[in-house]
Order: structure tokens, then sequence, then C-alpha cells
């Protein structure tokens, strides 16, 4: 079944939600970092304020990793709310109204690289647009691989465990249809 824009939406969030949190989670730990020096504009540390002043607190490398992965599986979640309504804008050009599921593959490349920039404007990763960056080789690796099995969880076992999602244009959770509904 075609997917109804609907359904397009809460797929990704599914996805993202379930496969990228549980996949940034474990794969964290064994991505390039990139170097921790000037972070956020404050160096190495944090800064907390406790009840009578202020504490600064080094860094963890591996805290700070995962705030950057999982600050960037955010940034696919929203972003890729609004690239679906581009996706599905484009879809009713087609005929069959529908992506072949290697056009959802490929689709990686433009999102991947609206994704970098958008981290490097934000400042979500520290590091340069520069290719060799250790920041842009974590974050290829971790989009990618989280993209891939986010793919492939779609293809393949998503469409056993939940039949429903599979017949009802991708949607997890039924609107409640106006109107009445005539046999063509």
């Amino acid at each position: 079944m075609t997917f109804t824009l609907y359904g397009r939406l809460q797929t990704r969030l599914f996805l993202v939600g379930t496969i990228g949190v549980i996949w940034t989670a474990i794969v964290t730990p064994i991505l390039p970092s990139p170097p921790m020096t000037g972070y956020g504009g404050i160096g190495m540390a944090q800064m907390i304020m406790t009840k009578d002043s202020f504490v600064i607190l080094p860094y963890s490398r591996l805290g700070l990793d995962y705030q950057i992965t999982f600050e960037t599986i955010g940034l696919v979640a929203v972003l890729g709310l609004f690239w679906e309504l581009i996706y599905h804008f484009l879809q009713q050009f087609r005929w069959d109204k529908d992506w072949p599921p290697m056009f959802t593959l490929l689709a990686a490349i433009p999102e991947g690289l609206l994704l970098w920039l958008v981290i490097n404007l934000i400042g979500v990763e520290h590091g340069s647009l520069a290719l060799d960056s250790s920041g842009f080789a974590m974050f290829a690796i971790h989009f990618a691989s989280t993209w891939v099995l986010m793919w492939l969880f779609m293809v393949g076992p998503l469409h056993a465990i939940s039949l429903h999602w599979r017949f009802e244009g991708g949607e997890f959770y039924e609107r409640k249809h106006s109107g009445s509904t005539s046999a063509l």
C-alpha cells in the first residue's frame, strides 16, 4: 500500500525513536571522537549553578560523544518531518504515487548533507565543514549506519511485526476519517 503523509510522518518518528535511539546508544562509544577543545565556546568544561555558587566540571569524552550523537539523531527526527513533506509532494508526480525502496535508501544523501550543514551552523558538533575532520567522520559513520539500519528494519521486519502498518498506508495509529465512504 502507498504511504499516506500521516503514515510517512509516523513511520519516520517511530524508526528514529526506536531503531535510531537504540543504535545511537550502542554505536556512540566506538565512533571516532571530534577534538574536545573549544566545544561550546567554554573549553573542556561546563558550568553548573549550585545553591550557593557555580561549579565548573570537566566534560567527559564519552558524555560529550553521547551528547553530539543524540542531538544529531534528534535533528534527524525534526528535519525528517520537513523532508517527508517534500517527499510526499514529489511523489504526487509519480504515476504510482510511491517511492521504490532504493529511493528511500538514497534519500540519505541529501538528508545527510543538509543535516551536516545544519549541525555546523547551530554548533551541535565542534568542527568544520572539511571532509577530513574527525567531527565529520563521527557524523558520517553514525548517520549512515543509523540510516541503513532504519531502512533495513522498514523494508524487512516492520512488515511482519505490524501488519496494520503495512496495510494502512504506514500509519501506526488510525485517524478518524470523516465523511462517508463509497464503493468505487
